[in-house]
């Protein structure tokens, strides 16, 4: 019986390496820039949950980025205030894409 039981332990930890190591594969860096515009996580919503309720407050800019991972964020109203760099994340505006015109009959550049 202990046989099996250390077969069954092995096989366990040799799964929880390979999803860590799968897991850790797909964690992209976060890379942060002064000038960047992100959203801050509120983490007081979880104190009033709504399904549909948005986590995400913002978009703030990034004024400075500390050494110890710590941003200062200008609000739009002009309000400077730090965060933890943990709980930003980058905002993507579909204002600031330029679409191109594609013209159906010229054959596209290449």
């Amino acid at each position: 019986m202990d046989k099996f039981r250390m077969e069954a332990y092995d096989s366990s930890s040799i799964y929880k390496e390979r999803m860590k190591a799968y897991h850790d594969r797909m964690i992209s860096p976060r890379e942060l820039t002064l000038g960047d515009v992100v959203l801050l996580h509120n983490s007081r919503l979880s104190l009033f949950p709504g399904k549909l309720r948005s986590k995400w407050t913002g978009p703030y800019m990034i004024k400075k980025i500390y050494d110890s991972g710590t941003v200062e964020l200008l609000a739009p109203d002009g309000q400077l205030f730090q965060a933890n760099g943990h709980r930003v994340k980058k905002y993507y505006s579909s204002d600031k894409i330029v679409e191109e015109e594609v013209d159906l009959e010229k054959p596209p550049k290449e």
